[in-house]
């Protein structure tokens, strides 16, 4: 019921704060620094299924200097991986707040880091039965533009 309330929210939000749904026909999103809607989302096809990817900008709820944003990738009834990253002059400054949330089966050795001043990630891996799959959520930062693979 919590997620359902928490879709509804995110969905309510696309509305008000002008958001866009897209699909990608590629395995990445990009999402313009310089010019975005505060929340958007988009669909990715990856081995045939689709996935959800949401870029929320925070800075009505943040009054730091760096632009943080939240970062969401989500398997519809499987899993959903969320961090934070915080850019500053087209640069990584942090990755931090990793969610790893599964709807079926649990994740395993999660970890959210910065590996360098243009890339950040956030890795699990997700179990289901027995079956077990590496998940990574990557943004990279290149020319102004947030890009989520």
């Amino acid at each position: 019921m919590k997620k359902v309330a928490i879709s509804f929210i995110i969905l309510g939000s696309s509305f008000i704060l002008g958001t866009n749904l897209a699909s990608a026909n590629t395995e990445e999103v990009i999402y313009d620094l310089d010019n975005h809607n505060l929340v958007e989302s988009f669909e990715l096809e990856e081995d045939g299924e689709i996935i959800d990817v949401t870029i929320v900008d925070d800075s009505l709820i943040s009054r730091m200097a760096d632009k943080t944003y939240t970062v969401s990738k989500n398997k519809k009834n499987s899993w959903s991986i969320s961090y934070k990253v915080s850019v500053k002059s087209n640069k990584i400054t942090s990755a931090h707040s990793g969610s790893f949330k599964a709807s079926q089966g649990n994740f395993s050795n999660t970890s959210v880091t910065r590996h360098s001043n243009s890339s950040a990630s956030a890795k699990g891996t997700w179990k289901h039965r027995a079956y077990a799959s590496n998940l990574t959520v990557k943004a990279t930062v290149r020319n102004n533009k947030l890009v989520v693979e």
